[in-house]
Formats: structure tokens, C-alpha cells, sequence
């Protein structure tokens, strides 16, 4: 009952993998997060929220797309898209850029992406999902998206 994908982190010997327990990778009681979201937002609520979540990942592709080294590589038509840096470089050296810059984005705490890898390639996985982001804060983490690139295009 093992579940593996590259953006999911490794446990380490001695540390509880929760896919070892459940098929779906969480607690019991799950439903209940669920359940409360319905409650709060209603149907129209949770539209609005999805539609802003797929609007702020769009935007945020457009505002990344024109900068030098970085590639958006699917078309964004959900709220997750994936970006990989160092694109004028070899592949194994753009591999590196892109996980320097992921570590930097996450040591920089201004907004939150993971690796993972995609035609056995490194790449950035940006989900859009927090019920806070907006317009505004989707502006401000492809800004710290750009600034931490450029300083480890810079070392």
C-alpha cells in the first residue's frame, strides 16, 4: 500500500510514511475538512474560489514566461503548472539550477513550490490552493520566483 511521486518527499528509516497506513495518504476523518469548506462557501463559494485559483495560476505563468532561463512548460488551464529554470543551459545543468532555485524560493519564505520530475527532468510544481491567494499574493510569489532565480543565475 505504497504511494510514490517525485513531488512527494522521501520518510526516512524510522519515520512514519503515511502511504505504509491509508491509500489516500491522510488521517482518518478527512471528509470533515470537506464537509466544513461546503458548509462555509457553499457551491457559488467554492466556484469563485476555484476560478480565482486557476486565474491566479495563469497570471502567474504569464508574469515568469518572459524572463530569460525560465520556461513554463504546460499550458495553464488548471491552477498547477511547472516551471524549470537554466533553460539555455544543458539539461543537467538546468537540473541544477532549477533545484537551486526551488531551495531558495523555500529559504527565501516568501511563497511555497516543490521539485519534481517530469520527463525525467527537474522541474518546479506550482499549485495554486490556498484560500488567501489572490491576485496580489499570486503577483508577489512570481516576483520572489524571479528575484530567487536571478540570484542563483547570479552566483
Amino acid at each position: 500500500m505504497t504511494t510514490t511521486a517525485s513531488f512527494l518527499p522521501s520518510s526516512y528509516e524510522g519515520e512514519r510514511d503515511p502511504s505504509h497506513f491509508v491509500p489516500e495518504l491522510s488521517r482518518r476523518a478527512r471528509g470533515f475538512a470537506t464537509w466544513a469548506m461546503i458548509k462555509h462557501l457553499g457551491r457559488d463559494g467554492i466556484a469563485a474560489m476555484v476560478e480565482r485559483h486557476c486565474r491566479v495560476a495563469r497570471a502567474m505563468a504569464e508574469r515568469l514566461r518572459p524572463e530569460q532561463g525560465i520556461a513554463v512548460l504546460n499550458d495553464v488551464v488548471l491552477n498547477q503548472f511547472l516551471v524549470r529554470f537554466g533553460t539555455t543551459c544543458p539539461d543537467d545543468e538546468a537540473d541544477r539550477l532549477t533545484q537551486r532555485t526551488i531551495e531558495r524560493i523555500q529559504a527565501d519564505g516568501v511563497c511555497f513550490c516543490g521539485g519534481a520530475i517530469w520527463r525525467r527532468r527537474k522541474v518546479m510544481r506550482v499549485s495554486v490552493i490556498s484560500w488567501l491567494t489572490d491576485e496580489l499574493a499570486g503577483n508577489v510569489a512570481a516576483d520572489a520566483m524571479i528575484t530567487a532565480w536571478r540570484a542563483v543565475r547570479g552566483e
